[in-house]
């Protein structure tokens, strides 16, 4: 291969490399022409508070255990009021809130949804462990974050947040009590 066509590869190789370098780079631009990192935060922190609130109120509808009941209840109040607050500080920023579930959340909801019984009760108290555990993260990032509006909404709204998941721990926990209780009973 003579020195020309060496050439003309090793370009086209520098300007494929720098086309993938582009692309990797996108999400970033697109993200600060999005509103960058205060509307993604608002738009998962939305999502997280309206896939609570749809798990609640079948936990409501599905669940006979008077805990999962009452946690279910709480979840409803809290991230209905604090997705209130979190959408009067986007409207405020111009931030588009999502208003309802996107692909992904609505699945786990139908998943969720198709359990009953003491399966659904063990399922929702797993999945609202999970959701916090990310939520709370979500939430300590933001309030370290560039928006001081959203950052003091995190910093208030996490102690919550904390207390939801302590509370979905304990259903785990008991729920794994009632399990090997029985099992023992019936040996």
């Amino acid at each position: 291969m003579g020195k020309y066509a060496k050439a003309i590869l090793l370009a086209g190789a520098l300007m494929g490399a720098g086309a993938v370098q582009a692309n990797a780079d996108a999400p970033l631009r697109m993200a600060s022409q999005d509103g960058g990192i205060p509307a993604t935060f608002v738009k998962r922190a939305a999502m997280e508070g309206l896939t609570e609130i749809e798990l609640g109120k079948i936990a409501l509808s599905k669940s006979k255990d008077e805990n999962v009941r009452s946690f279910a209840e709480r979840l409803i109040d809290d991230q209905g009021k604090a997705n209130e607050a979190l959408a009067s500080i986007a409207r405020k920023k111009g931030i588009p809130v999502p208003t309802a579930l996107d692909t992904q959340h609505k699945s786990q909801v139908q998943s969720l949804n198709a359990k009953s019984g003491k399966s659904f009760d063990a399922a929702y108290g797993e999945h609202m462990e999970a959701g916090h555990s990310r939520e709370i993260a979500l939430f300590q990032g933001a309030i370290t974050g560039p928006d001081a509006d959203l950052a003091a909404f995190a910093k208030k709204t996490l102690p919550t947040l904390e207390q939801h998941k302590e509370m979905a721990e304990r259903l785990r926990t008991s729920r794994a009590a009632d399990s090997s209780d029985s099992t023992t009973r019936y040996e």
